[in-house]
């Protein structure tokens, strides 16, 4: 891996004569510098803590950190940014290299030796990027390994891996042919046991050749033995492979019945098909779909399945999903392939060899669906789908993967008011692989030299809105809003940055630096003898999936000695709901320090409810747009699943806040249903300081 054009210092040294010879040596020898600088134990933590850095330059000096100090901000900040020791003529004989190493330097250089400094730079960020590529290794080699796993799992060739006799990893098809339950049977089962008597020597030769050639045998005709001692003609082919790093025998087993019974038939049909629609089953997609994935998918909702489901029942549920597969099935060209999904979700591929337009096709099926005229139980429905559309072509991504950004375009078709068809676009996506992270746009790019200037300039301020109580007075209440200005002086929108900021992983970052300030606004109040307010902070996917952040959360409430009640830790529902295991542990660790939890941008989805009851969490924020259109809608039922929602939330001692109040008529659609907290302009504008009076608003 080459070296970087630019290289991020930080140089922890307060001679300036000093640090331009270090700069001037560097730039003379084509290296580029992004430089920060600084005499200041605290100014160097917050710039290990928030900026990429390459190198640490420290010298040594009785008024700078020690070294043993710096290695330890590193660590607690778990970067891996070599530390390279300034040394001068006054240090040069009271501090041997042995000893700087031991201390936790990373190298040394003589500040009189030019070529020294330069020598000792070229290889420590030789050494460094070479840790990043192999980290990039890693991380790749594992997602292959899950892959590969995953794979196995789901494939329909029995397969099994053979260590010492014994079998030390079989999958589920495996398990289907010999007629086990679990992997956990097998785990002292040899494979020689698998086998009639008779056939256990030409098993075991088969191994040996296998072995001693290192080569994959050609599939022989043995016979197997089932869990209840029935045998059967089998197929097995074996090669020599390794499993987790150690050597073992990789066993493939077929069925060689000459004629399947009527019955296997028909149960490989069942597992082919769903048996309601006649459409292929979920299983059968998600297995077709990894294999072959150049072509397009659709993701098709509809509408008001929740609605019939609790209205009418699970038989005319049946019905609704057979009308809707027979709407869907005309459509089709011989090569698609549509599948039952789930609930109230169909898909469809469309393969690169289909003479289907998939755009053409999604936009006929949303109008079929509506001028469709549905009956049930003796009933005429109607209703509507919104359709996501995603283009897989020369995607290397899992199935599942594939689906989920489908699925996200049918959300966003959701959101502009369902009966649409919507393409996913690249924007959509938060999270960027690292097979592309090179190909950054300029767009991106500049929006990431903003978030780093700014953090390195100090152009990141808080905004605080008030949350109020219209019942208590004394509840002081303040949701938190980071704000960035750009080097003109102009505030910049924070969600487009923030987006970006989540899809290059550097969103964390951002979430603990907002943590930080709006926990020292909380102590400054608390050094005056108030009582402080309690904070509302946003946390964001990468916050979400960062295994260490509550370790890191902990420390900073030690250090500070700030009661951990005072902070409220926000999770968009989405974020929640695609993160489900994420949120749930994350809920735990937070109860634990003492923190609450809320889930913001609340409410609206079929399975809110479903949400709520699973992660209790101490808030929920109404969507605004959920509130504007309680504020609009004359219908009941918005009305009966607004009541519910807040009906339930009250069983579960869960606070509801309405977020996004601007109008009058907005306040009183809520206000029927028990909603008391209120954000929004209609009560106070977001500013700098932490001093409204939330006592004039309890009555």
């Amino acid at each position: 891996m080459s070296e970087p054009s630019v290289i991020n210092m930080l140089i922890v040294d307060r001679s300036r004569s000093d640090i331009d010879h270090i700069v001037k040596t560097l730039r003379g020898d084509d290296y580029q510098l992004e430089l920060t600088e600084t005499g200041q134990a605290e100014e160097a933590r917050s710039a290990i803590d928030y900026q990429p850095l390459d190198l640490i330059l420290l010298r040594l000096a009785e008024e700078l950190p020690t070294i043993a100090e710096v290695r330890l901000m590193v660590a607690e900040a778990q970067q891996d940014i070599p530390i390279v020791v300034v040394v001068d003529d006054e240090h040069r004989q009271g501090h041997r290299p042995a000893r700087l190493l031991e201390e936790g330097a990373d190298n040394y250089f003589y500040l009189d030796d030019a070529d020294h400094l330069v020598a000792v730079i070229r290889k420590e960020l030789r050494h460094l990027y070479d840790r990043k590529r192999e980290k990039s290794f890693e991380v790749r080699f594992k997602e292959g390994e899950i892959r590969s796993q995953a794979l196995l799992e789901n494939i329909q060739e029995a397969i099994a891996y053979i260590h010492e006799g014994v079998h030390a990893y079989a999958n589920v098809a495996y398990l289907r042919l010999f007629g086990y339950e679990r992997k956990e049977n097998l785990a002292n089962i040899q494979l020689v046991h698998m086998v009639p008597p008779g056939y256990r020597d030409a098993l075991k030769s088969v191994l040996r050749r296998s072995i001693r050639s290192g080569k994959a045998i050609e599939p022989v005709e043995l016979v197997g033995v089932r869990s209840n001692g029935q045998t059967f003609p089998i197929l097995l082919e074996c090669a020599p492979t390794r499993m987790n790093d150690e050597p073992c025998t990789q066993i493939i087993v077929r069925d060689a019945t000459p004629e399947k019974s009527p019955y296997n038939q028909q149960l490989e049909e069942m597992l082919k098909l769903d048996e309601i629609t006649g459409l292929y089953s979920r299983r059968f997609f998600l297995e077709s779909l990894e294999i072959e994935h150049d072509g397009t998918v659709l993701y098709i909702l509809f509408t008001d399945y929740s609605a019939i489901r609790h209205g009418m029942g699970f038989e005319a549920i049946s019905q609704f999903v057979r009308d809707a597969a027979g709407l869907i099935k005309p459509l089709l060209a011989s090569d698609d392939m549509a599948a039952y999904f789930a609930g109230e979700v169909f898909v469809i591929y469309a393969p690169a060899r289909s003479s289907t337009d998939p755009l053409a096709l999604a936009d006929h099926i949303r109008e079929k669906v509506a001028e469709y005229n549905f009956k049930i139980s003796g009933k005429l429905l109607t209703t509507t789908c919104c359709i996501g559309v995603y283009d897989a072509h020369d995607s290397h991504e899992s199935a599942l993967q594939i689906l989920s950004h489908a699925d996200r375009a049918c959300e966003a078709a959701r959101q502009k008011g369902g009966n649409q068809v919507e393409v996913f676009a690249a924007s959509q996506e938060e999270h960027i692989s690292e097979s592309t992270s090179s190909a950054i746009s300029e767009k991106d790019e500049a929006a990431i030299r903003l978030i780093r200037s700014a953090l390195t300039s100090g152009r990141f301020s808080l905004n605080y809105q008030p949350i109020v109580s219209f019942e208590n007075g004394e509840e002081a209440r303040y949701k938190v809003y980071l704000r960035i200005t750009d080097e003109a002086g102009d505030r910049q929108p924070i969600d487009k940055l923030g987006s970006v900021a989540v899809r290059y992983g550097m969103m964390n970052t951002l979430d603990k630096w907002t943590i930080i300030r709006g926990m020292a606004a909380l102590i400054e109040i608390q050094k005056t003898g108030d009582k402080p307010p309690m904070l509302f902070i946003r946390l964001s996917r990468n916050s979400l999936v960062e295994k260490d952040f509550i370790d890191w959360l902990a420390k900073r409430f030690k250090e500070s000695r700030l009661a951990p009640q005072l902070l409220v830790f926000e999770i968009k529902e989405d974020d929640a709901d695609e993160s489900f295991e994420d949120t749930r542990l994350l809920r735990v660790h937070l109860r634990e320090l003492g923190c609450g939890i809320g889930l913001s941008h609340f409410g609206g989805k079929a399975h809110s409810e479903r949400l709520l009851r699973e992660l209790t969490p101490d808030y929920i924020k109404l969507d605004g747009s959920l509130i504007e259109r309680l504020a609009k809608a004359k219908d009941e039922n918005s009305r009966k699943a607004m009541a519910l929602l807040a009906q339930r939330a009250h069983e579960l001692n869960t606070r509801v806040v309405a977020a996004g109040v601007m109008t009058a008529p907005q306040m009183a659609s809520i206000w029927q249903f028990g909603v008391t907290l209120v954000q929004g302009s209609m009560v106070a504008e977001a500013g700098e300081r932490l001093d409204f009076d939330f006592r004039q608003y309890a009555g």
